[in-house]
């Protein structure tokens, strides 16, 4: 970590800009803010060890998160500037750094999780000067799209239908001139720190990190793929990280997740891309990721005013559903052991490289809470563990919206098949053959449903489950809660 020089250093006017999912240096509402103040702002970014000991801080986000804050602190030192790295509890860690340079102020951005809130306002009570906050994370911030009565939506289709017709934010432009980023003495060329440095071990390749590649997946998704995107989405074998990889998806959340890339960048880009589109259906297309950006925002905007969701269902009567503790069953899930080809490739690839597609996470996520009739949070936090988009907004919402019960839950008569899911997404099975080796040979009439084969494969298991059957336990399960009558809660509980 890097040193803070002891005293107090009086000669210039310095601000600290305090970073933390806003890793870029363009279009940056705090940074702007800080910067227009005239004074030296000193970048500050704090390893907080409540996040990195939790249990649901995942390896490989963390190393995408430290290539990300070393792309940027290469970019700083390229303006003259460094990035202040240190580990430690924030409001200790920044009120040391705010005595030690004489810091007028600090600039951040806002972020919505619970933690988020409750760090922020424990930071505020302990700096000496001013903790000012920006709406930087979302297109809309929560209290900007609210019914008429004032309060806040809860299904995301009213809340499309307002997001969309909000005048949007512009992307802010300014400059970094010579002398406007603050150099401490002592500093110059310390190396990031490592996983190891942190106490952790090796995990996954990640993919490239910070702003600049942000930027070039960003140009090269809207300049073509969103074309297509309404179409191409869903198929499985889409990679957007391999080398090379092209297809509908954008390979973006990662970025978005530690704002290496900003909403308003997505959403004007976006815009261009529908004006300079050829047709109809490419409009469309371009109008469905548009879309994935509103969904973004409501999922934060539920966090931030249900802060329950977190912990617990969005609809209170779902925690009544008598769920399965079957650990054998949820390590053969996590492993990608199920014996149903297109769950195991997603979760085999999800092991791999700490992403899958939105689709397949659908289609796992089902298959935990409907067909193995676990509890949604044990795949909520297997996915925060693994994924480098991990983010707790969207990733609780994704989960809640599967199991059924979120906001807009999916009806919990409607469960996935996940062999029809497998013969629409992936027709001739090159996903599953990819992430999969021991089905390579199968031929594609089995691809899908190896166990009606004569002689399946040794080396890939059977069935943990029947289909069938375990739709009819899981629409038993959800029918016993509606109609009021008694059950076995079994599901484990969870800690935050």
């Amino acid at each position: 970590m890097q040193p803070v020089p002891k005293g107090r250093h009086l000669k210039a006017n310095i601000v600290l800009w305090w970073l933390r999912r806003d890793l870029r240096l363009h279009d940056n509402l705090a940074l702007q803010a800080a910067l227009a103040t005239g004074a030296k702002v000193l970048p500050v970014f704090v390893l907080d060890p409540s996040l990195l000991c939790s249990k649901r801080m995942g390896l490989p986000r963390l190393k995408f998160m430290l290539a990300g804050l070393a792309a940027l602190g290469e970019s700083l030192r390229e303006l003259g500037g460094e990035l202040l790295i240190q580990q430690g509890e924030p409001r200790t860690v920044l009120s040391q750094v705010v005595r030690s340079v004489g810091a007028a102020a600090v600039y951040a951005n806002c972020d919505y999780t619970p933690f988020a809130v409750q760090r922020d306002r424990s930071v505020a009570n302990a700096l000496e000067v001013p903790l000012h906050l920006f709406d930087d994370a979302m297109v809309h911030p929560p209290g900007q799209t609210l019914k008429a009565d004032g309060s806040p939506f809860v299904v995301y289709s009213p809340y499309k239908r307002q997001w969309l017709v909000l005048p949007k934010p512009e992307v802010v432009s300014y400059s970094i001139r010579e002398g406007q980023l603050h150099h401490l003495p002592g500093i110059e060329r310390q190396p990031m720190p490592s996983l190891a440095d942190l106490g952790f071990g090796s995990t996954i390749n990640v993919p490239v990190a910070g702003e600049a590649e942000a930027a070039r997946r960003l140009t090269r998704f809207t300049g073509g793929a969103v074309f297509d995107y309404s179409v191409q989405r869903d198929i499985l074998a889409v990679d957007p990280f391999a080398d090379g990889g092209e297809g509908a998806a954008s390979g973006l959340s990662p970025y978005f997740r530690f704002g290496m890339l900003s909403p308003r960048q997505a959403y004007h880009a976006a815009q261009s891309a529908r004006s300079a589109a050829a047709s109809a259906s490419q409009r469309e297309s371009v109008d469905a990721w548009i879309s994935e950006l509103a969904w973004r925002d409501f999922y934060m905007h539920i966090l931030f005013h249900f802060p329950r969701v977190h912990n617990s269902s969005f609809r209170p009567e779902y925690e009544q559903v008598a769920f399965r503790e079957a650990p054998e069953e949820l390590k053969a899930w996590q492993e990608g052991r199920t014996g149903y080809p297109v769950v195991d490739a997603a979760m085999r690839q999800l092991n791999s490289i700490g992403w899958m597609h939105n689709r397949a996470r659908m289609i796992v996520a089902s298959f935990l809470t409907k067909d193995l009739l676990i509890y949604w949070r044990e795949g909520e936090a297997f996915f925060m563990k693994q994924l480098i988009d991990g983010d707790p907004a969207a990733n609780n919402g994704g989960w809640q919206w599967s199991a059924g019960t979120g906001t807009d839950a999916q009806p919990y008569f409607r469960i996935f098949n996940p062999v029809s899911q497998s013969k629409k997404f992936d027709p001739q099975g090159s996903y599953i053959r990819r992430w999969l080796p021991e089905l390579q040979a199968v031929p594609d009439a089995f691809i899908h449903e190896p166990w009606t084969m004569e002689s399946p494969p040794k080396d890939y298991p059977p069935r943990i489950v029947d289909h069938p059957m375990a739709r009819e336990r899981a629409l038993a399960a959800v029918r016993a809660v509606k109609t009021g009558s008694p059950v076995d809660r079994a599901r484990p509980s969870r800690s935050s």
